[in-house]
């Protein structure tokens, strides 16, 4: 097992940084486990290997606010009213920072 928790740390390290120098990606540990268990079988690792590992490599955390559009004011055409929407928070998640690389 700890070989392949060393292959998902090089994998992290390789496409992903802990310094904003590319795109900003937000992920939950189960969605960073679903991106390794591509090429990494998921009987010899858990979710625990993958917040360890990323907490080995000191990526950062953060609260990410989750919205959802919902109609404040209803259209009514005869009295000339628009539909108005707006945004209202739905759920906060911790997910974990990790900067995608740039291309040399």
């Amino acid at each position: 097992m700890d070989d392949y928790v060393q292959v998902m740390k090089d994998l992290l390290q390789e496409y992903y940084s802990t310094t904003p120098e590319g795109s900003k990606i937000e992920m939950q540990t189960s969605d960073v486990f679903k991106w390794l268990k591509g090429i990494i079988p998921d009987e010899p690792v858990s979710q625990h290997d993958v917040f360890d590992a990323l907490t080995e490599l000191d990526y950062k955390k953060s609260q990410k606010i989750i919205t959802k559009r919902v109609q404040t004011v209803k259209a009514n055409k005869s009295l000339g009213i628009q539909a108005e929407y707006e945004d209202q928070e739905v759920a906060r998640v911790l997910v974990w920072n990790l900067y995608e690389k740039l291309e040399d």
